[in-house]
């Protein structure tokens, strides 16, 4: 009985973790620790262009990509909301870039500071990069999803002076709980969690790193 009760709470807590870290929802868990961080973000965005922008990246970034999946799997042409199988994720991928884009658009448009619309290329880049690697091999998408938003914080330390430590901290040891939590439903191997952070790292920090003095004109 104490078996069978470990076991139950042990798929429970692995669903729950894969779930509530599903990648779609890293853009607005990002956009959410940017602003209630002590940095320029904070108070260079009012509060309510703050909750407009939760808004339109929570719709943007998971309410149309979670339901053109959803459409997808009604008709058939995919087997699994969870996307399992390799090849059934190219074309619900391709429609979530499409959202990434669109979001990319409204964040220039806005009067916001530029980077916000810097972290999200850089997670636009990410998920095109997983999209052709996804043509040859089933990298994990949770874990590009945590290795961007710890790059993300990463780039803003070294680069902005972000006062980035905890928020580091608490990435990586959520990283790891998701990293067991797929390894424990058997949704990847080893390798592929690895490959997913790193690819999902250098991806968003090199990016911000790197183009950031371009294009905020430091």
């Amino acid at each position: 009985m104490k078996n069978l009760n470990a076991t139950s709470f042990f798929n429970y807590a692995s669903q729950f973790i894969s779930v509530i870290a599903h990648p779609l929802f890293i853009p607005l868990y990002s956009t959410w620790i940017l602003f209630n961080s002590n940095n320029y973000l904070s108070y260079a965005v009012s509060p309510k262009l703050q909750d407009f922008l939760y808004l339109l990246i929570f719709i943007l970034t998971y309410v149309i990509p979670a339901g053109l999946t959803w459409i997808l799997w009604q008709k058939g042409w995919v087997s699994s909301l969870e996307l399992e199988n390799k090849k059934e994720r190219a074309l619900p991928l391709f429609l979530t870039l499409c959202c990434y884009i669109v979001s990319i658009y409204f964040l220039i448009l806005l009067p916001i500071p530029r980077i916000l619309g810097l972290t999200m290329i850089g997670a636009s880049l990410a998920l095109l990069i997983t999209i052709l690697i996804n043509f040859r091999w089933k990298i994990s998408m949770h874990m590009i999803g945590a290795g961007g938003i710890f790059g993300l914080f990463y780039a803003f330390g070294r680069y902005f002076h972000f006062p980035s430590l905890q928020a580091v901290l608490f990435i990586s040891v959520v990283s790891g709980l998701i990293a067991a939590a797929r390894l424990y439903r058997g949704a990847h191997s080893p390798a592929q969690l690895y490959v997913g952070f790193g690819v999902g790292f250098l991806l968003e920090f090199g990016f911000i790193y790197f183009f950031a003095p371009f294009i905020i004109g430091r």
